[in-house]
């Protein structure tokens, strides 16, 4: 498994984003879990496209009772939900977890959010991203390089939020739950003239979860105390003639979890600013050609404080702890053209891009001296780049690709795409993607697929300096990987759905510490399958469940990576009971847990934590909605495998919302 530390030291004509043109013959389609966008940047049936695709849809997400993206996540196979002992939770996909998820694309309406140049990833900031203005999420297991460059490594998550059409009104919604948890949002949708808009505003205050640790790094016992609060805000604008506008705000501030050096404190506080504004086009030529061009830029900032131990250790000098003060800026500026062919029995994606990513203004206070840890009195000022941790930076890279999706048969597509980007610190790579999709007759598809993707090394792992343990390597190369997948499906039994994929990855170039420094080394595996069964009963009532297994495996040393179930599963229930109710119950089931080789422990055992919520639409005023729900049902004693100690998980909660739409 891989590890990073960070330093201290269409229903929318053009649903989401007007890159997404659509594929006209395929209007048939248009229904939520028949039609994905992000696999292949133009609308096409699912059955059609040559990906791994899993579509969440607001009313699932509705029912499920799910309250950020995380909780959206669980549900999918092949992704995993995992704590980490600082504020950043982690995705894994197929096995394959850092601490950082740096190696999954995050977008909110095609736009990307791994804006955290130092680190990657966009998880520690966007995890908590409110469902109120979700309209569905497309998930894309598996690389996406060939379309959408760096990050797009082992999945890619867009977020698609509500339209004008989507809202139609004003709709205000308010929860209450466990750990003093108060959640607020407004969403507004209009139409007003020759302009579509809307708008989302939503501020989340919670205490956390506070986990009890007998016995922490030092010997110290005691409760975290991961208090968050989260304001996020959303503009979509669009004129008829093709214009939009877009624009996100977060500012997210938390508290400490299990500290950086795994020595409980109630000092830590991590503060994460990040924006974007985005201004684009589509011109449509004519039937057969669409431009769509946009322009856009994007900011993060953090500012954090961590005490690395607390009052007296490591050693009596440390009378106030062992702390520091870090931050630094990042900023991504950029221009892409999209170019959309359609024909009769083939459409062409082709487009540009160029960006600049720049680290701006880091900082760095410490009561102690970075290179020797050795304490000094009070804190003092190591922003000087001769002793701060990392220095500023700046990256450029342009990139060029195009995808063919040709249909020489009604029941077969063919696709091929290639990208290229380069890169001003470290050159060229390429990334190409084929697949088939047969209809083998009206009960069967089949998809076999091929796709390479890459990560960029981090500012972190390029340039971090003056710290004894992690020490940057200008000289990194990015790591790779190439997966093929083959997947089935089935229909034949009267309202029943099955799927079946397999999946196969090798990544090459690990980025990992060897000694003190990052270093490119290694090779690492992961193959596995992914089934999905859905039942549909009468009146919208619905069985759904699916099972993983993944075995992610170091070529090297030929071991199981570390704190990774191999056997997961998700069932779930949703029982329509009339035109007012609705009942949604769940669990998700996580096998035994594997440790390093390095770490005797027994391993942590299986776990099955199952949730419940109760819908009621309508009951007393019309456009009225309730819902409550009750997380880890049976309370539940689970845990994350991670050392010198595992990370408890939640025990039974709960959450009542209220919501009126005018």
């Amino acid at each position: 498994m891989f590890r990073k530390i960070v330093w201290l030291s269409v229903p929318v004509t053009m649903l989401a984003n007007p890159f997404n043109a659509t594929l006209e013959d395929e209007v048939s389609w248009l229904k939520d879990e028949t039609f994905v966008i992000s696999a292949s940047k133009v609308q096409e049936s699912i059955k059609k496209t040559s990906a791994s695709v899993t579509i969440i849809d607001e009313d699932m997400i509705d029912k499920m009772g799910a309250n950020t993206l995380l909780d959206v996540l669980r549900v999918v196979p092949g992704l995993g939900v995992s704590q980490s002992n600082v504020y950043v939770d982690k995705i894994s996909v197929r096995g394959i977890e850092t601490w950082f998820s740096e190696k999954v694309l995050i977008l909110l309406d095609g736009h990307s959010l791994n804006s955290d140049l130092l680190n990657g990833g966009a998880s520690n900031t966007y995890a908590n991203f409110p469902v109120e203005q979700i309209k569905r999420v497309e998930i894309i297991r598996g690389p996406a390089s060939a379309l959408y460059g760096e990050n797009a490594f082992t999945a890619l998550i867009n977020i698609i939020t509500k339209e004008a059409q989507d809202v139609n009104g004003v709709q205000i919604s308010t929860k209450v739950g466990s750990y003093n948890t108060a959640i607020a949002n407004l969403l507004v949708g209009k139409t007003y003239e020759n302009f579509d808009i809307a708008a989302n505003i939503n501020y989340r205050d919670s205490d956390g979860y506070s986990a009890y640790v007998a016995n922490d790094a030092i010997g110290n016992s005691g409760h975290t105390s991961p208090t968050s609060k989260r304001l996020n805000t959303n503009l979509s604008l669009k004129h008829n003639n093709g214009f939009y506008l877009k624009a996100n705000y977060n500012n997210t501030e938390d508290g400490p979890r299990y500290g950086i050096a795994h020595a409980l404190n109630n000092e830590d506080k991590a503060k994460r600013e990040a924006y974007f504004i985005e201004l684009g086009h589509q011109y449509k030529i004519n039937d057969n050609y669409t431009l769509d061009s946009r322009v856009y830029h994007d900011s993060f900032i953090a500012d954090n404080r961590w005490e690395i131990y607390p009052e007296g250790f490591p050693t009596g000098a440390y009378t106030d702890g062992m702390l520091a003060i870090s931050g630094y800026t990042n900023k991504k500026s950029g221009i892409e053209t999209l170019l959309t062919v359609k024909k009769e029995n083939y459409t062409v994606v082709s487009g540009l891009s160029y960006e600049t990513q720049r680290l701006k203004d880091p900082i760095y206070k410490a009561n102690y001296i970075p290179s020797s840890g050795a304490p000094l009195g009070a804190l003092q000022d190591f922003s000087d780049p001769s002793t701060n941790f990392v220095s500023e930076a700046n990256r450029k890279f342009w990139a060029a690709y195009s995808e063919l999706l040709y249909d020489p048969r009604e029941d077969l597509r063919l696709t091929v795409g290639i990208r290229y980007d380069h890169y001003n610190d470290f050159g060229g790579v390429f990334n190409p993607r084929l697949g088939a999709a047969w209809e083998v007759n009206e009960h069967n598809t089949l998809k076999l697929m091929y796709g390479e993707a890459f990560r960029a090394p981090t500012f972190a792992e390029l340039y971090n300096k003056n710290n004894p343990a992690l020490v940057g390597n200008p000289d990194l190369n990015p790591e790779t990987v190439q997966t093929f997948e083959m997947s089935l499906h089935n229909n034949s039994i009267e309202n029943l759905e099955a799927s079946l994929n397999l999946f196969h990855s090798t990544i090459d170039d690990i980025i990992s510490v060897l000694g003190t420094t990052y270093t490119n080394r290694g090779t690492m595996t992961t193959r596995g399958i992914e089934a999905e069964l859905k039942q549909h009963l009468h009146r919208g009532s619905y069985i759904t469940a699916n099972y993983t297994y993944q075995q992610p495996k170091n070529d090297d040393t030929r071991k199981i990576a570390e704190n990774i179930s191999r056997h997961e599963g998700y069932v779930a229930l949703n029982y329509r009971i009339n035109t007012v109710f609705n009942l949604y119950t769940d669990a998700k089931y996580i096998g035994k847990q594997t440790r390093s080789t390095a770490d005797t422990r027994v391993p942590v055992e299986s776990s099955i934590t199952s949730n419940a919520t109760l819908l009621a639409k309508d009951l007393f005023l019309k456009d009225v909605q309730m819902k409550f729900s009750i997380y880890n049902l049976f309370d539940e004693k689970s845990y994350d495998s991670n050392a010198p100690y595992d990370y408890p998980q939640a025990g039974r909660s709960y959450m009542a919302e209220l919501s009126y739409k005018f």
